[in-house]
């Protein structure tokens, strides 16, 4: 099933602030709240929302934001990724096509607690990369993005 205008709008407000209740929401779009309602839910039960929740900065937190980069075999690759996604300090755990291995570590007690999760992993060839300042952090995907899916269709 395809998305349309309305759709990519009301994902382009909720991605914005998703307090924003349905009703309000159907005032700026000018369509009965109902239909708000029973356009999300189609886009959460279809997977294209994952879920509705607050955006916490974990640098404004004063928590210890890394990137690892793991050069693993590709045979191996898949399950060092999936035990390195069991953490709960591990965000987000990304595989290259040639196995490479990048993730998102979020820590406490700064770069000493990038250093335990490191030894937590027991890998070798990890490159660690602690970062000092976040510049953008923005976890909204562009419209222009999302108007170029596939499953998008403007009427």
């Amino acid at each position: 099933m395809k998305i349309d205008n309305l759709d990519l709008n009301i994902l382009k407000h909720l991605q914005n602030d998703a307090r924003l209740s349905f009703r309000e929401l159907g005032r700026k779009l000018n369509i009965p709240h109902t239909t708000v309602f029973t356009r999300a839910e189609r886009l959460l039960r279809r997977g294209i929302i994952k879920r509705f929740s607050a955006i916490l900065h974990p640098h404004d937190l004063g928590l210890q934001i890394g990137y690892i980069f793991i050069d693993a075999p590709p045979s191996q690759s898949k399950e060092i990724a999936r035990r390195i996604a069991e953490f709960e300090e591990a965000r987000h755990v990304f595989r290259t096509f040639d196995g490479k291995i990048i993730a998102k570590i979020v820590t406490a007690r700064g770069y000493h607690g990038l250093e335990e999760f490191l030894t937590k992993l027991n890998l070798d060839n990890v490159k660690t990369y602690p970062i000092h300042e976040v510049v953008k952090f923005d976890h909204s995907i562009p419209e222009s993005s999302l108007r170029s899916l596939e499953i998008y269709e403007e009427k």
